[in-house]
């Protein structure tokens, strides 16, 4: 047999093609040895919006907007965590296909909490492939009404988009261990967000990947949205809780430091997001939840959560919110002057405050003022017969005054807004302009606070009134140079307390930090 002669070179290849695998194979057993699962000694995808193979075997479903779905591939079938709009039922099955994940296997669908984005396409998807379905309990009451509609889409409007029932298989508490194949789920009771989010904890060959919902809606530092604590500082018919989400972070950051984190809503400005955090970065993010709960907390504790959401309330010793009446907010306050009403509002606002000042007062209260924030008919519709009722005069908004006048009974007291406020100096009048008839506010002091009221100027914004406020800017006598200049008047304000005759989504009372002046840019921000 002849003898085979290789060159040094082709020593050198062979000695390449064996030792190098056994390297690679040594390298990986001391990361997994070392707490660095092999899953991840080649790093993780960053979270962008297409469909993405995050590590081995997990998975993020893309273009769900506007929340996510992941995918986990098991030796016994697919998990999903979260599952989108109802529409985005067959996105799923279309992005699972796209993976080369045979979307026939989905065995389970893990929900973090009940909000549409991340729920609604659960009850197509376990109808087609028989999934078994899993949520907090917290949040089973609506999932399986299929409503209030508030309860899936907090105020965000979604007006193409409606709730239905889901099916729910397995409620949770917390605790529990979800096992499909190989994988491990240890469902985190995670309350604060809704009373039913949940967050799970994936545990696979070394491997741990933390799935959370919305309580960390994403990862980029650049946005303020990060954690979903906006729905802690909401009334609560919105479903957050500003200590029960204090509690929530305080229990992750006692949690082993997941290797991956997955939010809710990553790359949500469409910045791709790593999801190999690390500890610093993790607990920075939890801390500052952390700080931002507690001082919530306090406030809300001194203050009071004076949610301006439809039930009525005291808010200082002389101020009361009686609630709504026709959209419109009912401020009364117990002055110098007399009792004193802001405006009259709506057909049949004397029978409401028949019963408001009875309930919240006691019988046999007066009105001796009505103080208007306009001439709009919003705001004077009963004033001829609050007036016949009660005997009030009534304070005008200065350029509107002779049309106040005429909607009087003949006789009324009626007094301008630059005049009739001289036994109570502590009132004072705030001429504004572009938007209704005389828009004006009001400046008060009481209990050591400044209050301001005030009609639709300005006013918080939301999707559903934007367009509005553009309308009426656009046809007010003042037009949007007129607006401007109010918002820079109002701007030289510090209220501790804002009172508007219109609240967006039951809005607080109080103001805090620098929250009135980001209010009014934001208004000025929508006007072209």
């Amino acid at each position: 047999m002849p003898r085979i002669r290789l060159t040094r070179k082709q020593w050198l290849s062979i000695a390449l093609v064996l030792i190098v695998p056994a390297i690679a194979v040594a390298l990986l057993w001391y990361l997994s040895r070392d707490g660095t699962p092999s899953d991840l000694a080649s790093g993780a995808q960053t979270l962008k919006r297409e469909p993405t193979q995050v590590v081995r075997d997990i998975y993020l479903l893309g273009k769900l907007s506007p929340g996510a779905a992941y995918a986990v591939d098991t030796s016994d079938g697919i998990v999903l965590i979260d599952s989108g709009l109802e529409e985005s039922a067959a996105g799923v099955i279309r992005q699972l296909d796209q993976l080369q994940l045979d979307s026939s296997r989905l065995k389970a669908i893990l929900l973090t909490h009940v909000h549409g984005d991340h729920s609604l396409g659960a009850a197509k998807l376990r109808e087609q492939f028989g999934a078994r379905t899993y949520a907090g309990r917290g949040d089973c009451e609506p999932l399986r009404a299929g409503g209030p509609r508030v309860s899936f889409f907090s105020t965000f409007e979604m007006p193409n988009n409606n709730p239905h029932p889901t099916h729910i298989d397995v409620e949770l508490i917390g605790d529990e261990v979800i096992e499909v194949g190989d994988a491990r789920f240890r469902a985190i009771a995670a309350p604060g967000h809704t009373p039913g989010s949940v967050c799970y904890l994936m545990e696979r060959r070394g491997l741990r990947a933390l799935f959370t919902g919305d309580v960390i809606q994403s990862l980029d530092p650049t946005t303020s949205g990060v954690l979903g604590t906006y729905i802690a500082y909401l009334p609560p018919r919105y479903r957050g809780n500003a200590a029960d989400y204090l509690a929530t972070l305080k229990l992750l950051r006692d949690l082993q430091t997941p290797h991956l984190v997955l939010p809710g809503h990553p790359a949500m400005d469409n910045v791709p997001q790593d999801p190999q955090i690390g500890v610093d970065r993790w607990l920075g993010l939890l801390d500052r939840g952390i700080a931002e709960m507690e001082q919530l907390n306090a406030r809300h504790q001194r203050d009071g959560a004076d949610f301006l959401d439809g039930n009525s309330k005291q808010l200082l010793t002389r101020l009361h919110y009686l609630g709504d009446w026709k959209e419109h907010a009912i401020y009364f306050v117990d002055s110098p002057v007399g009792p004193i009403l802001f405006d009259a509002p709506g057909p049949g606002l004397g029978d409401f405050l028949d019963r408001s000042l009875t309930k919240d007062l006691g019988s046999g209260r007066k009105i001796a003022l009505v103080v208007l924030t306009s001439a709009d008919p919003q705001s004077i519709d009963s004033l001829d017969v609050v007036v016949r009722k009660y005997g009030c005069a009534v304070v005008a908004p200065h350029r509107s005054f002779d049309a106040v006048r005429k909607a009087c009974p003949e006789g009324t007291k009626v007094l301008s807004s630059n005049e009739g406020l001289q036994k109570w100096p502590d009132l004072r009048a705030i001429p504004l302009a572009g938007r209704g008839a005389s828009p004006t506010a009001y400046e008060f002091k009481l209990d050591g606070k400044t209050v301001l009221v005030s009609g639709r100027i300005p006013q918080k914004l939301a999707s559903q009134n934007v367009l509005d406020l553009m309308r009426d800017v656009r046809r007010s006598a003042e037009g949007p140079e007129g607006f401007r200049r109010s918002l820079n008047d109002l701007g030289k304000l510090k209220p501790d307390l804002w009172l508007p005759a219109y609240p967006v989504h039951g809005q607080n009372a109080n103001l805090y930090d620098n929250e009135w002046t980001q209010i009014l840019e934001q208004i000025s921000s929508a006007i072209p």
